[in-house]
């Protein structure tokens, strides 16, 4: 399972963010007030169908008033577009049912047993838009003809690349934010950022705590779409979200207006392009750098106390290793040791 499967499948298999994920893209289930606790995490690998290996799927049974629903998510990212989804998606309906008659053999020998639905939803980002067909009888040659025949059924489809930005910002939730930092363009990367932080500012706490809990993998996916060497920025304490989030903001847009003005400089576009480039580049890494250095700050400052304040400008002034440096082995330092380290890095 690739990175970015492994990121959304954890994202979505939090019962909190599904919850926004309802609220924000599957309609018909928004009257019903769906909370957590109507959640459960249900087993959705079967070995014996062509994709049945693929461990990015999820299924949950949901309880809604005095009935119980399938919400099915397939997490796709490829570039290509699979035309035969409607056929992938009949076969995984077909096994659910299965599942859920065996687990319910006494009651499924009943007239008046019935099956519960299920609701297909394919959340896509690949770099094509998606142009399959989302009805299932539409791939039916003649099918008006023999409707009664043919199973009529179609899958709900999240294609990210074709919703606004704007749009996700109204939300004013974690996953809408999380959402729009995965969709931002280097093109337009320090306004994006500016009304993501502006919006982050005034959410509740818990949103914040969530937010928090996956931004680092968010970054992640964005670094390496936009094929910019990777990068372990980390955002340290969830509590510190908001000023965390405003250092790789700030880092981010100095270095690309830095970067903008070297490119006009030389008045090259080609320039320009990859002064953009660099510039977030440069920025994920002095956000970093940044992160670091009040780290170390902080745990000096609960080690020793007011002892370290003739450090602390000495610690602005030292290069990333010594940071590293000092917070790898912070437990084993005494006051001089630190002295020491940095006043050798300075000379």
């Amino acid at each position: 399972m690739g990175y970015y499967d492994q990121l959304f499948k954890e994202i979505f298999s939090d019962k909190e963010m599904l919850v926004e994920f309802i609220n924000l893209f599957v309609k018909k289930l928004k009257n019903y007030d769906i909370q957590p606790e109507n959640i459960t995490i249900e087993k959705t690998k079967f070995t014996d169908l062509k994709y049945g290996d693929r461990e990015s799927d999820l299924l949950f049974k949901i309880k809604y008033e005095e009935n119980e629903l399938f919400l099915y998510l397939i997490i796709e990212h490829q570039s290509s577009v699979d035309y035969l989804m409607q056929f992938r998606i009949l076969e995984y309906m077909v096994r659910i049912w299965k599942k859920y008659i065996n687990e319910n053999k006494e009651q499924s020998k009943r007239k008046s047993f019935k099956l519960p639905p299920i609701i297909p939803v394919v959340f896509y980002n690949g770099k094509r838009r998606w142009t399959a067909e989302n009805w299932f009888m539409r791939k039916i040659i003649n099918w008006e003809e023999f409707s009664v025949y043919v199973p009529q059924f179609k899958y709900e489809i999240i294609d990210l690349s074709q919703i606004e930005e704007k749009d996700l910002l109204k939300a004013k939730n974690a996953l809408s934010l999380l959402l729009a930092v995965e969709k931002l363009d280097k093109e337009e990367i320090s306004k994006s950022l500016k009304e993501i932080k502006e919006v982050l500012e005034k959410l509740p706490e818990n949103e914040k705590e969530k937010f928090g809990e996956y931004i680092n993998g968010i970054i992640k996916v964005l670094v390496k779409r936009e094929k910019i060497i990777d990068t372990d920025i980390e955002f340290e304490e969830i509590k510190e979200v908001n000023y965390m989030f405003e250092n790789f903001v700030r880092t981010v847009e100095e270095a690309i207006k830095e970067s903008k003005e070297k490119a006009k400089i030389e008045g090259l576009e080609e320039g320009r392009k990859e002064g953009l480039q660099q510039g977030l580049q440069q920025g994920l890494q002095r956000g970093k750098e940044e992160e670091r250095r009040e780290i170390a700050k902080k745990l000096l400052l609960k080690k020793f106390g007011n002892k370290t304040e003739p450090i602390l400008p000495k610690i602005e002034k030292s290069d990333s290793k010594t940071i590293e440096n000092i917070i790898e082995n912070i437990f084993e330092l005494d006051l001089k040791d630190i002295e020491k380290i940095i006043q050798k890095k300075l000379n």
